[in-house]
Parts: structure tokens; sequence; C-alpha cells
């Protein structure tokens, strides 16, 4: 059983603003996402977001949300060994059983996802019927850039998926991936690397991929004075929890520790550092999922106009 939350292209009536509780009686409210609204008309593609280590689903929520904006399905689960409660309450798991979790954890959503409207799922056939399987992606942030590369390649004994046709690592930690999985990832793929990332810097986790990937095209962005949760809700959650009375200890320490990787001194603004990922993500599905390459180009040629932002593409 993997807890999951998916956005998706709707219809807005008078639903209620959804909700994401970071823990029990910690929780905030959607600036945008309604809870459960009415499926848009369309055929959308499949977007798999995986969460980086001490991570949760939903905290990527803010990008998740603009994906689904521009005309996405975005599932994202928790990986249970991995997600921030584990790593609070000690049932954490070693990083090869993580690993092989992962990889099967994206192949079971990708199942449940993808298997239409003739099978009992739990999901509602509207979403399902909804997405189209010839144009599926994975997402990952940090450790979650491994499941999305991963997933194409195969690791740990899980076959490679060959549903997955296009693959984004935001500030990926790719260094214990092999050579030989790197060029298994024939996927087209776009790194995003901040300049100000000490977790995973280029120099141990962006150059090499970037070198070796084999899939056609293969982008990679420079995003200057962004730091390691530039892609993460961390500067959100940095602002919010002066406002929620009682915080425990643990979670404060915890959310202090990363948001000084998201927001302060010397960094580009959190919600300028999302809107540029955002867009640049939208652009490279536009190309790699056909579904507007005039637009994508544009937009890409945009983006390598603003300063301090580099889009390489190959």
């Amino acid at each position: 059983m993997l807890g999951v939350d998916i956005w998706y292209p709707a219809t807005i009536a008078d639903e209620a603003m959804a909700t994401y509780e970071l823990l029990p009686g910690v929780a905030f409210e959607s600036a945008g996402a309604r809870h459960e609204p009415t499926v848009a008309a369309g055929s959308f593609p499949l977007v798999l977001f995986s969460h980086g280590r001490t991570g949760m689903r939903f905290a990527y929520s803010l990008l998740s949300e603009a994906l689904a904006a521009r005309g996405a399905v975005v599932v994202s689960a928790d990986h249970p060994g991995d997600a921030l409660a584990d790593w609070l309450l000690g049932t954490n798991v070693d990083d090869r059983t993580n690993e092989m979790n992962r990889v099967g954890d994206a192949g079971f959503l990708l199942d449940n996802m993808l298997a239409g409207t003739g099978h009992s799922t739990g999901l509602p056939n509207a979403l399902l019927a909804a997405i189209d399987p010839s144009r599926v992606a994975a997402v990952g942030h940090s450790y979650g850039a491994y499941t999305a590369m991963a997933a194409v390649a195969g690791s740990r004994g899980v076959p490679g998926d060959e549903r997955v046709r296009a693959v984004v690592g935001l500030q990926a930690y790719t260094r214990t991936m092999s050579d030989a999985l790197l060029g298994r990832v024939h996927a087209p793929t776009l790194l995003v690397i901040a300049e100000l990332d000490q977790a995973t810097p280029a120099s141990s986790d962006g150059d090499r991929p970037w070198a070796l990937l084999p899939g056609e095209p293969v982008w990679r962005l420079d995003l200057a004075r962004a730091a390691h949760q530039a892609a993460s809700d961390m500067g959100l959650y940095a602002e919010l929890a002066h406002q929620i009375p009682d915080l425990p200890p643990i979670v404060s320490e915890y959310l202090e520790s990363t948001a000084a990787d998201a927001s302060g001194p010397g960094l580009r603004p959190w919600r300028e550092s999302l809107s540029l990922q955002a867009q640049a993500i939208g652009a490279f599905f536009d190309i790699t999922l056909r579904l507007d390459p005039a637009r994508g180009n544009a937009e890409a040629d945009r983006l390598n106009a603003v300063p301090g932002v580099t889009i390489m593409r190959r």
C-alpha cells in the first residue's frame, strides 16, 4: 500500500481547497488546488514524481500543481523507508533496499495509473480515462532522480520500464549510479543543476550524467543563486512554520536545516526558482512528449535569456 497524492487538470466549481498535512495536526491549505474536483475534458500526459531523501509525496506540491495547471496528471507517493516519518521515527532503510523499493514503487504506481477503466484500482475512471499512456514522464528530486532514471534503466534486479518516455532530474543525486546504469537511460532527460547546491553539486552529481546520458535530446539547466531545495516546498514551509503554534521541536529543527537550502541571503527568491524550473520542465515536455514543440523551443529560448539561467541542449 502506498499513500499517494494526484494532481490533474480540472473543471473547478465549489470544491474545497486541497489541504496538505505534514504531520498529524500540522497542515496547510493549497493556494490553488481543489480537493477532488471534476476531471477536465481531454487526454493528458502522466508525470510520476519521486521525492528526495526524507521527503514526502506532497513536498513538491507547488511544482506538481504548476505541471497539472499546464495540462498533466501528476502522481506522487511516499517511498516507505525513506519518507520524513521514517527518518523521524528511525524506521528508515539502508540505501540498497531503498533503491530497490523506489524502482518497485515507480512500477507499481505506473501499473495502477495506466491500468485503464476496466480494472479495479480504486482510482476514478474519469481520471484513468484522461491519461495518455503514450506520454509518460518520470520526475525526481535528489534521490528521487535515482528513482526516475533507474525506472528507465532498471536497477537492483528490477527491469527497466519502457513506458517512461522522458526523465527530469532536479538537483539529482547520481554519484552512486554506475556509468552502465546512466548509459541505459535512453529516454530524453533534463538535468536541473543548482549553482549553490552543496548536497548534489555539479562536480559530483551533474557533470558525469550530462556527459554519459544517451537519450535524445538531453538538456541541462544551470540555475544560478539556487541551492539543493530549489525545487521543493521548503521555502514555503519556512514561511509557514512561524505561524504554527506548538510545532514539535524535531519538526522545527528539520525545517530550519532544510530551509537554508531553499531561501535566504544570496539565494534567488524561492518562488522565482520554482517558476523557472516549472517553465523549463514544461518546455522540455512540450518537445519530448510531443505536446507543442514550437512552444517548447520558444520557451526554452526565453528562459536562456533570463539572467542566471543557462540551458544547454544536445
